[in-house]
């Protein structure tokens, strides 16, 4: 009975595990904190009864001291960016940061429970991550179904290219894996193939520079640390170069490829993106079928698979560097450096296939300056958890607006100070020294998603991959699985169960309550926009009450006296939301377009001079400041 228990225990957490990445990865809404506190509570709601179950005498991993010493400071780290909240110059972003980590703490807690089942949890997550690729390559054919519009990159449905990428990167070990393995039947390794085949094409169709260098480092990775070689290899010949094919050819077509194209252009490349695509899919695993076949009834020797192995590595050598020298003739390296750090001119650049050879780092350079800048300014605390922006506004050179600076490392330098990034990386670290225990006896499913940990973790040098749940949910829970160990029991402590559910309800509240201030924010702007200043009025107290860190019920209430005629109290709440984030430039451009209406310049002028300084390249803040002034007495 016990037993059978426990085997439907693990069909649920495993199912529980991969529905939550499916989720993430189809339906997070790119970098939203909306569609986060829900995937952040159901994760709760299964860390809970999973910590409760034990508790109760249900099966638990052993912990090992790497596990317990990694997860300690994961928590420590979210409670640091909570705590930063106090010091914020934007204390509703610090807010949000804090649910952000708490909802990836309890996807690391369910992670910790699919440690005994870590090869399942590898298939449950190829099935997982081969969703989100299936979809992205049907919005290619299929543009009606796709949400790029008109922009020929990739980035459906996460919505951001970058982060599909990634999430497409840490899908290739688990593809290599299921294809090379001769334990698998010969229709799963002919899957693999295709797997990684459908996840080349849909890699490079992003555009993604830092993805296809994460693939990259997957494949090695893969090949030195997996096994067996010569079928990964193989594998890695046939789909990569039938993908690399048809992306060229793809790359040809300006349906598939280039920005603003009609309807009818996009729709025309794409039924032929999809005879084509399936064409050399069933190409692929016809292929990969039979090879396995013939491996099979026909094994090779020692010495003939150490020759395939040696022609196979070679030829993978020899185009790889084909690809250098391609890459070197078209970029032009002696100025790698320079285009690197200079400021992006050619727009043109930035999209379609030619970004792939691109040296520039799109601004990046510039953002880590700043960052660094921000980080001097507050070294041990930093400017609070998610506040680059406010800095950003503050010292960038372009037009660009971003939200992190593009490398997760100097995001948590920059918003938690040395502090953070402290607790942060002791946290990674325990979790390398946990994992590298765990894969020692190259077990080849828990290589593989330590490599899908590897490529996450070298891509966030380069991006902001810790405000997408779609990539760090698999990477979370992969990490959780690799550093739970075997199934064991404890005594019941039946007496002790309370507590883990009276802390998973102050987390929900905690997840919850700035997501109903939100909604109660967006009922007073569409109460005002309907000519309803009292009901607005009313909404955006109750936000305000919610979330006494956002300046948006603040703007909304006073907006909302202005209607009704209290002009008074209406300037009240502007400075009320100035006092609260003193650097955000959007409260003071709010108190001095007020002003301004009400005819006082004496006061407008300074406050929207303010807002320049706070903003001084952007066009609402230059304008607000140039129309008072002229129209200043």
């Amino acid at each position: 009975m016990l037993r059978a228990l426990d085997r439907w225990a693990a069909r649920l957490l495993l199912g529980a595990g991969g529905v939550l990445a499916a989720v993430s990865a189809l339906f997070s809404a790119g970098s939203s904190g909306g569609r986060l506190v829900w995937i952040g509570v159901a994760a709760l709601a299964v860390a809970t009864a999973v910590v409760v179950g034990a508790l109760a005498g249900l099966p638990r991993p052993a912990l090992s001291r790497e596990a317990v010493v990694a997860l300690g400071f994961l928590a420590a780290f979210v409670a640091w960016n909570g705590i930063s909240v106090l010091w914020s110059i934007e204390g509703d972003r610090s807010w949000a940061y804090f649910n952000r980590g708490l909802a990836y703490l309890a996807l690391a807690v369910l992670g910790l429970w699919l440690g005994p089942w870590v090869r399942e949890w590898a298939y449950v997550l190829a099935g997982a991550l081969a969703l989100p690729l299936g979809w992205a390559l049907l919005g290619k054919a299929i543009p009606a179904l796709g949400s790029s519009g008109r922009i020929g990159r990739l980035s459906s449905p996460i919505g951001y290219w970058n982060a599909l990428g990634l999430l497409f990167a840490m899908a290739v070990p688990l593809a290599l894996w299921l294809a090379a393995r001769r334990e698998h039947r010969h229709w799963l390794r002919a899957s693999g193939v295709v797997y990684f085949y459908a996840l080349v094409v849909g890699l490079l169709l992003t555009y993604s520079r830092g993805g296809v260098l994460a693939a990259g480092a997957a494949v090695v990775l893969w090949v030195a640390f997996g096994s067996p070689r010569v079928e990964s290899a193989a594998a890695v010949l046939l789909g990569g170069g039938a993908g690399l094919g048809v992306a060229v050819w793809a790359f040809s077509r300006p349906g598939l490829s280039s920005d603003a194209q009609t309807h009818s252009v996009r729709a025309h490349d794409g039924a032929w993106f999809a005879v084509v695509f399936v064409l050399a899919a069933v190409a692929v695993g016809a292929l990969a079928y039979v090879g396995s076949l013939s491996e099979e009834r026909r094994p090779l020797t020692d010495a003939r698979r150490a020759l395939v192995g040696k022609i196979a590595i070679g030829v993978l050598v020899a185009g790889v560097a084909i690809g250098v020298v391609a890459l070197v003739a078209e970029a032009k390296p002696q100025g790698w450096f320079r285009d690197f750090t200079a400021q992006p001119t050619d727009a043109s650049l930035q999209g379609g296939p030619q970004h792939l050879v691109n040296a520039s780092s799109s601004s990046r350079w510039l953002w880590w300056k700043e960052a660094w800048h921000a980080w001097h300014a507050q070294p041990w605390h930093g400017t609070g958890a998610g506040t680059f922006e406010l800095v950003h506004r503050l010292l960038r050179t372009n037009n660009i607006v971003v939200t992190e600076p593009h490398n997760v490392p100097l995001q948590f330098l920059a918003e938690t100070g040395l502090v953070g990034l402290l607790l942060a990386l002791t946290s990674i670290v325990a979790t390398a020294v946990g994992v590298w225990r765990r894969v020692r006896g190259l077990e080849p499913s828990a290589v593989a998603l330590a490599v899908l940990a590897v490529a996450y973790v070298l891509h966030s040098l380069v991006d902001f991959d810790w405000d997408f749940v779609a990539v760090t949910a698999p990477f979370v829970l992969s990490v959780g699985a690799l550093l739970g160990g075997p199934a064991v029991r404890d005594e019941p402590r039946i007496a002790w169960s309370p507590l883990p559910a009276v802390a998973a309800i102050a987390v929900a509240l905690s997840l919850l309550t700035p997501w109903f201030a939100e909604r109660s924010t967006d009922a007073a702007r569409a109460a005002l926009a309907e000519g309803r200043p009292l009901a607005a009025y009313r909404e955006a107290r109750d936000a305000r009450s919610l979330n006494p860190l956002a300046i948006d019920p603040l703007i909304a209430q006073a907006q909302a006296l202005q209607r009704l005629g209290d002009a008074q109290a209406a300037r009240q709440r502007y400075i009320d939301a100035v006092d609260l984030q003193p650097l955000n430039w959007r409260a003071w451009l709010e108190l001095g377009t007020f002003e301004e209406g009400q005819q006082d310049f004496g006061r407008a002028i300074p406050a929207l001079e303010r807002a320049v300084e706070l903003d001084p390249l952007s066009t609402f803040t230059t304008g607000a400041l140039a129309s008072a002034k002229s129209n200043a007495p």
